[in-house]
């Protein structure tokens, strides 16, 4: 032990390996690591620096695999744009910390700043998770207005895409295979990229040792995708029984956003489709996206949790959304916790985060309630540490705790502005 050793206590600590909660325990941490997990009764009599939670649950801290700090890729860029969606990124970021995410997925900007502002996070400049971005999405060119990024035509510019991407400093490649048009009641869902295209991408990332997402709907890219060996499937509308195993042998990650589907959220959140399509929403798109991810659980597919808010800068409560939808469509409450922690740990493809044990980042995020009994004790955080470093603290200070879990309940978007143009195609 050194005198900069902390010890955090007081509370049940998830382990993710054993699936559940010990008690008894206190984590040890050194630095901006972990060393251990040991009983409480062996805390140090000279212990400096002890945390002490006092009854609330501590959990490695949150991970998002599916949202947007800055903008989403399906926007047109312009200098309006980059501007707003620079301050966005900074006020989004210091939001994810105070909700219990200290790390995320953010597979697509319209514009490379996203890369810039992951820097800015990782030197401590600005307060924020640790961020794994992808930048453009790359998609054909014949995608509507509103998908288009970096735009491929054949095997050729597709391969120049994925090398130009990671030369910029994508950490993951995102691509555009396909999107269900509402413009024909949810009927038509058009392909951007063609199997050939897709194939070439995953097999020049893996190349270059990066991973691959997608976003994808409808049946036939999702197949494509997943013949080629890509990593993630994002979102993956209308999965069926025969693709949903070969992903599960594969150990392909399924990020499906459900809430993000869902028909109240576009109805009452998200206020894209007017009340007399809410039943035929939800008939083709919201119903049939469920029933793939209940395909996708009875099949043992990796589900890691990802968001996807409709707003530019959405309510703090977006994770517990999603975990509650899970949980309604048949995910045990244990599983919604490690989707959140380790199983988007595992789609990322970072080892050192989304688990309490040694050697890993020392994030942690402490929540009043249990959250087993009741998710929406994740709405409640009281501590947050991100490296080894307290960046919300609130143990001491009930009327701040109070004014943050109030926030949080509200389900309020700090911003109405939509990230999307939604199916025009000038």
């Amino acid at each position: 032990m050194t005198t900069s050793t902390r010890f955090v206590l007081g509370g049940p600590i998830l382990d993710t390996a054993a699936r559940a909660f010990v008690d008894d325990h206190m984590v040890v941490v050194e630095g901006d690591r972990f060393v251990g997990v040991e009983p409480a009764s062996q805390l140090p009599s000279d212990a400096v620096h002890v945390i002490d939670v006092a009854g609330a649950h501590i959990l490695p801290g949150l991970i998002d695999a599916h949202t947007h700090l800055m903008s989403r890729s399906g926007v047109e860029a312009d200098a309006k744009l980059i501007t707003t969606s620079a301050i966005d990124g900074v006020i989004m970021a210091k939001r994810q910390i105070e909700s219990g995410v200290t790390s995320l997925r953010d597979p697509g900007c319209k514009h490379r700043g996203i890369h810039q502002l992951r820097d800015e996070i990782a030197s401590g400049r600005i307060v924020g998770p640790r961020a794994y971005t992808a930048g453009p999405n790359i998609v054909g060119s014949g995608a509507p207005v509103d998908w288009r990024n970096h735009f491929v035509d054949g095997v050729d510019d597709v391969r120049k895409a994925v090398r130009e991407e990671i030369k910029s400093g994508a950490d993951l490649v995102k691509l555009v295979l396909s999107h269900t048009a509402a413009d024909s009641d949810w009927d038509t869902c058009l392909r951007y990229l063609n199997d050939e295209e897709i194939a070439t991408a995953v097999a020049e990332a893996h190349l270059l040792g990066t991973r691959v997402g997608c976003h994808c709907e409808g049946l036939p890219a999702a197949r494509a995708a997943v013949n080629a060996g890509i990593d993630v499937i994002d979102h993956g509308l209308a999965l069926d029984d025969a693709l949903v195993a070969q992903m599960a042998e594969q150990g392909t990650f399924y990020v499906p956003t459900l809430w993000a589907f869902s028909t109240n959220t576009h109805l009452h959140i998200g206020k894209t489709i007017p009340e007399e399509r809410a039943a035929l929403y939800e008939e083709k798109i919201a119903g049939p996206h469920r029933e793939s991810v209940q395909r996708a659980m009875a099949a043992g597919v990796k589900i890691a949790a990802g968001t996807d808010p409709v707003h530019w800068i959405p309510a703090r409560d977006v994770m517990v959304c999603e975990l509650e939808t899970l949980v309604a469509a048949g995910m045990a409450p244990i599983d919604a916790l490690l989707a959140a922690t380790a199983g988007s740990a595992d789609a990322i493809g970072d080892p050192t985060i989304g688990s309490i044990r040694p050697g890993n980042r020392a994030d942690l995020a402490v929540f009043d309630g249990d959250p087993l009994r009741e998710l929406r004790a994740l709405a409640r955080p009281r501590l947050v540490m991100k490296d080894g470093e307290i960046l919300v603290d609130l143990r001491h200070d009930q009327a701040a705790a109070d004014a943050l879990w109030a926030d949080l309940a509200t389900g309020i978007p700090a911003s109405d502005r939509q990230p999307e143009l939604w199916g025009q195609r000038a």
